[in-house]
């Protein structure tokens, strides 16, 4: 692992240096990170003399050492004069100063001693007044997501240790334990959405799982480590463990859901950090946590190519620059786990290797799915975190086979820049269409669908070796509005171990327009045979049959940025009766 992990670290550093802007004589560009995908500098990329730091520690390379200096003084023009930091030179957000200080005393205390004692005082100094910004202001009234709290504990805990601050270290114990409270009893961390205590009408609280298991709980981990807390520390690992729930066997995050899947690619989220260090320090007591960072490692070198980390595992196959966030960031937690010591273990089952066919998630209106080599999840959550967000109206969001691998993964359901300097647009705008299944009509240039609803009816039930979500909608549009033109829909989702079946029937004043949309993942280059109603795609060696009631037409060959995958769009036209099937196999 301790190879692996370093081999791709030196990987990622080496493109960040031939990126890094040098030798223009001006001091907003020299030091910084040009993006080849978002054609500027990131504010945040000064987070990434952490893993140039580490390079240089271990391979004594000076190339590493003079790229780290110059990338932290670049960060002067993102430095305020009150210790803290933008986000971005447009944007006046600066809570990630938690996320620069926690890079920047891992750096200072694990290979400070390669630094000249001016350079380390520098360093120093904008550490401390980064810690005094952080205790004055990252309190638990600042108002901001779960992250901000759960990281400032870590933040807190990482500078009260090295500047031997007692106030941080009980702001850090503070801060800790209130995210304690936010627990559930399914693991999962509330408050990833505004307000952080809200309950939504159907009973659910703001949940993003890219951000549980990439920026949050790691948090915690640190926190928990660094001041031996054990009960906190006891409390998240359990946590942890109950989340890999939502990891797939092939090590992907299953965030189709999430309040922040705008932000969400397969092997976690565009800009947090990782879950790699914090599995690290958990994996030397307990193997599974270092199976699913394996696993999830390895999506990570199958999503690299050229020297970065893409946005999700087609963006490089459908043509689309890699955003310089995904690695700077996730070169942070690769060095972490180097420095924690990655080491390998005995291969071992993750939670979703064997899991129960049928689980409910109370507290996200989510029900995950088990059957053969299938994996599913449907959903009814509502909470609003942003208009065209997730999927609801009990919209089947993943599936998953052993053999296959993703097959369908929920996107926004309407593509839109939710933060400017976090996301990317697609210059191939024919094909950049959403990734949700759903049933849908057209009316006056608006989409109605069911997968807008969040005033569905979903029950689940298991029995004869087979789990039944039956489904109750109605079509409205993004704001949740029915037309004058009422228009409904049943749907049956059966798994058996064999095959995944659904079964709908629309109803009301425009059935005769809708359709089902069935979006099934497949790159553009893998092969699709349609012949009759049964429609034949090869990925890999396995064969994904899709047999319907009736096609309407070819697949359309489409791609989102949100979950980075390409897909081939399905339409199936109801009946005169308003029904429709679909049954999904893999040979």
């Amino acid at each position: 692992m301790n190879k692996e992990y370093y081999d791709l670290l030196k990987q990622w550093c080496d493109r960040l240096i031939e990126l890094q802007i040098k030798d223009t004589g001006v001091k907003e560009l020299d030091g910084g990170i040009m993006c080849p995908a978002c054609s500027r500098i990131h504010g945040r990329c000064h987070d990434a003399v952490y893993p140039f730091m580490y390079m240089a520690h271990a391979s004594g390379d000076e190339k590493y050492l003079n790229a780290a200096k110059a990338l932290f003084d670049w960060g002067d023009n993102v430095f305020c004069d009150d210790g803290s930091f933008y986000n971005d030179r447009q944007s006046t957000w600066n809570a990630i100063t938690v996320f620069s200080s926690v890079a920047l005393c891992d750096t200072l205390d694990k290979h400070g001693s390669i630094l000249d004692q001016a350079a380390k005082k520098k360093w120093e100094d904008r550490l401390a007044l980064m810690g005094e910004w952080l205790y004055e202001n990252l309190t638990k009234e600042f108002g901001a997501v779960i992250n901000y709290p759960a990281a400032c504990s870590a933040a807190m805990a990482l500078l009260g240790t090295y500047f031997d601050n007692e106030a941080y270290k009980k702001r850090a114990r503070e801060l800790a334990h209130i995210c304690m409270d936010y627990l559930t009893e399914n693991g999962l961390l509330r408050g990833e959405g505004k307000p952080i205590d809200a309950v939504t009408p159907r009973g659910c609280y703001p949940i993003d799982i890219g951000y549980n298991a990439e920026e949050s709980m790691p948090s915690l981990v640190i926190y928990a480590f660094v001041m031996e807390d054990h009960e906190v520390l006891t409390k998240v690992k359990d946590a942890f463990y109950k989340l890999l729930s939502f990891m797939l066997p092939d090590g992907a995050w299953d965030n189709s859901f999430g309040t922040r899947n705008s932000k969400w690619t397969y092997w976690g989220s565009r800009t947090s950090d990782g879950c790699q260090g914090a599995f690290a320090l958990l994996g030397k007591d307990d193997p599974v946590f270092a199976e699913a960072a394996l696993r999830n490692f390895r999506l990570y070198k199958e999503c690299t190519h050229d020297g970065l980390l893409h946005g999700g595992p087609h963006y490089h196959e459908h043509g689309e620059p890699p955003c310089v966030h995904h690695t700077f960031c996730h070169a942070k937690v690769l060095a972490m786990a180097l420095d924690a010591g990655a080491e390998g273990t005995e291969r071992v089952s993750i939670p979703s290797d064997n899991p129960p066919p049928l689980v409910y998630y109370k507290e996200a209106d989510t029900y995950k799915i088990a059957m053969g080599d299938f994996r599913g999840t449907i959903t009814g959550y509502d909470f609003p975190y942003v208009v065209g967000g997730q999927a609801s109206g009990g919209t089947l969001t993943m599936l998953w086979h052993k053999d296959a691998g993703p097959l369908i993964a929920s996107s926004m359901t309407d593509y839109s820049i939710v933060e400017a300097v976090n996301m990317q647009l697609s210059l191939k705008k024919a094909q950049h269409r959403s990734l949700t299944p759903r049933v849908a009509y057209e009316w006056e240039g608006k989409q109605y669908a069911q997968c807008y609803d969040y005033n569905s009816f979903i029950s689940a039930k298991e029995e004869d070796k087979c789990v039944t979500v039956s489904v109750d909608a109605c079509l409205v549009d993004i704001e949740q509005k029915v037309s004058a033109f009422a228009t409904f829909c049943h749907i049956e989702y059966h798994f058996d171990n064999n095959s995944v079946q659904i079964k709908g029937k629309v109803s009301g004043d425009k059935k005769s327009i809708a359709c089902f949309v069935l979006p099934v993942i497949s790159k553009h280059r893998e092969s699709c045979a349609l012949e009759g109603n049964t429609a034949v795609i090869q990925k890999g060696e396995a064969d994904v049959i899709i047999t319907a009631s009736g096609f309407d037409g070819e697949p359309k060959p489409i791609f989102c940025l949100s979950g980075g995958f390409e897909a081939r769009e399905f339409t199936v036209s109801p009946n005169e009766n308003g029904e429709f099937s679909v049954t999904i196999t893999v040979q």
